[in-house]
């Protein structure tokens, strides 16, 4: 599947970045083989256009921010996020013509990063409970590029075969090669809800990380799945622990993604620390 040959996949919401990166200056980004601009709007919320100056053609992520618009590197036209040019120091006694204009693409910032929509949303970004429940805590775990494509991550999320092989080092049990339980309901036309239960092995960090006291045999996996690429994945262990990942392969273009992974835990007071639960999850 190339990713940039399907007009429909503009019509989601992608988160492309964290909104700590978005701090002074403009950065670039490519979704769907889009090349757009990021940055901050004089409130603080995040601004997206293509990355290309109407005058030209220079890269606006090369500029500066200025009263929240980006400023063209080239002759320094400003931008709202609306993608007018509002400023022209060229011009001292007329205004600036209407047409004088950028694409402007949609653009929120939801649980600590910026996502863009190149079209006309299907639906809203998934809401996430756990991101307003006081018992969590939230725990941001990777921004990296991979060569690969987002439809092979999905496979691999909603693929309950796998553990027992790729993961018999950790968490996967190789001595048992099926999810013991495997159920998947449609839930609505853009979405999918798949629960398993995995035979699994807890031991060193492991098994600090899942609060166990003993090896744990097995976990529940409450995997939702949200068009086109955003994967929830709720691990329900013995000991009441609610460990929520939410893994979302951004498609910069047909051979490369950006893994925006953030996790949710009711272990507010845990003694597992973020720098643990990143390297035991990488």
């Amino acid at each position: 599947m190339l990713v940039t040959q399907e007009p429909n996949l503009r019509n989601f919401w992608y988160a492309v970045m964290p909104m700590a990166e978005l701090v002074d200056t403009p950065k670039p980004f490519m979704l769907l083989g889009q090349k757009i601009v990021l940055w901050r709007d004089e409130n603080g919320e995040p601004a997206a256009l293509e990355d290309r100056c109407c005058h030209r053609s220079a890269k606006l992520s090369r500029g500066t921010v200025k009263n929240g618009c980006v400023v063209c590197p080239y002759h320094a036209w400003e931008f709202a996020p609306s993608g007018a040019c509002v400023h022209m120091p060229q011009l001292s006694e007329r205004k600036v013509p209407a047409n004088y204009k950028v694409q402007a693409y949609l653009c929120q910032q939801r649980y600590g990063y910026a996502w863009v929509c190149l079209g006309e949303p299907v639906y809203s970004i998934p809401d996430f409970p756990e991101a307003i429940n006081p018992a969590f805590r939230q725990i941001h775990c990777f921004n990296e590029t991979w060569n690969t494509s987002s439809p092979r991550v999905i496979e691999n999320e909603l693929d309950m075969g796998h553990f027992a092989v790729v993961h018999k080092g950790t968490i996967g049990n190789p001595d048992v090669a099926l999810p013991l339980t495997y159920e998947l309901n449609d839930t609505s036309s853009t979405s999918l809800h798949l629960c398993s239960e995995i035979s699994v092995r807890t031991v060193g960090q492991q098994q600090k990380n899942t609060r166990s006291k003993v090896e744990v045999t097995s976990r529940v996996m409450n995997v939702n799945w949200f068009a086109p690429f955003i994967i929830r994945l709720q691990l329900t262990y013995p000991s009441g622990l609610q460990h929520v990942i939410i893994n979302h392969p951004t498609p910069i273009d047909d051979g490369r993604i950006q893994v925006l992974q953030f996790h949710f835990r009711d272990d507010k007071d845990s003694d597992v620390s973020v720098e643990e639960l990143i390297s035991f999850e990488r």
